[in-house]
């Protein structure tokens, strides 16, 4: 019996899987594309608690899906349910992306690369031989750190209230890697917030980690948070001139490299971004 991916008739189902998931933006991002591209897919959010998510795996086993998306709580225990793991997501420990490779899965973790291109799409410059901070020490802040060692950053710098995590989410940028804390804002030349500090729904929305004290007007200054689109943070940053950048391009571009594992066609970028910033806009 199907209890969590039925397809529609005629269509391939994609999904993200999550507890809770309902207020995802996926559906709205990769449905844009589908339409765009005229590829006959339907994408849906679909609720799965912790006890069950082992049971959704299974199904994805027997039924036609074209592809799997995965967010909190479930990117580690997926981890453990696939078959095959890429290199970045066995050493994240964590899977936002599965696929189907003949008959088995395969999981992936597209947030660092989708960090990447959206940073240098944003700011025309590359990622090497610059200096990062990264406040928070969660997933996000792991993969971004992964990313920016590979990437070949001069410096990155993991701030968070847990010291020992701090420690572990440095450790992945390799030797550029070390635990340090807000008071090194000010020598870095990228400042990346990756906690839900202004992040709305969350109860401290018009909350900043940093003042504009804490930063200066040469610097380039990211929010991963998306919603809303300028946070306490961001307004922060642009009140001294500096570079502000919100989270809707990792968000985009994470998305993207999924489409491109799943259906082979690069993705419409644009039109994805497009598609989410409207929604978010309403």
């Amino acid at each position: 019996m199907v209890k969590y991916l039925a397809s529609p008739e005629g269509k391939t189902l994609a999904a993200v899987i999550g507890d809770p998931v309902l207020h995802s933006l996926s559906p709205v991002i990769y449905n844009a594309a589908f339409e765009h591209d005229q590829i006959n897919w339907v994408y849906r959010a679909v609720n799965v608690t912790r006890e069950d998510v082992g049971s959704l795996i299974e199904e994805i086993r027997i039924l036609p899906v074209g592809g799997l998306s995965v967010t909190m709580p479930h990117k580690e225990s997926v981890a453990k349910l696939v078959d095959e793991i890429t290199d970045h997501a066995e050493r994240l420990g964590a899977v936002n992306c599965v696929s189907q490779n003949g008959s088995s899965l395969v999981g992936h973790n597209t947030d660092g690369e989708g960090f990447l291109r959206a940073l240098e799409e944003e700011t025309g410059e590359k990622v090497a031989e610059k200096s990062y901070l990264i406040i928070g020490a969660g997933g996000a802040a792991k993969a971004v750190s992964l990313a920016l060692g590979e990437a070949g950053a001069s410096e990155v710098i993991v701030t968070s209230r847990d010291e020992s995590k701090s420690q572990t989410a440095a450790s992945l940028a390799g030797q550029a890697g070390r635990a340090g804390s807000l008071k090194d804002s000010r020598r870095v030349d990228v400042v990346i917030n990756a906690t839900p500090i202004g992040m709305a729904g969350t109860g401290n929305l018009g909350d900043s980690p940093l003042s504009t004290d804490d930063i200066h007007e040469s610097q380039i200054i990211i929010d991963l948070i998306y919603h809303p689109l300028e946070t306490a943070f961001l307004k922060n940053a642009r009140q001294i001139g500096a570079q502000a950048i919100n989270g809707i391009g990792m968000l985009v571009h994470q998305a993207a490299l999924q489409y491109t594992i799943w259906t082979n066609e690069e993705a419409p970028v644009k039109v994805m971004q497009n598609a989410v910033i409207q929604k978010i806009s309403q």
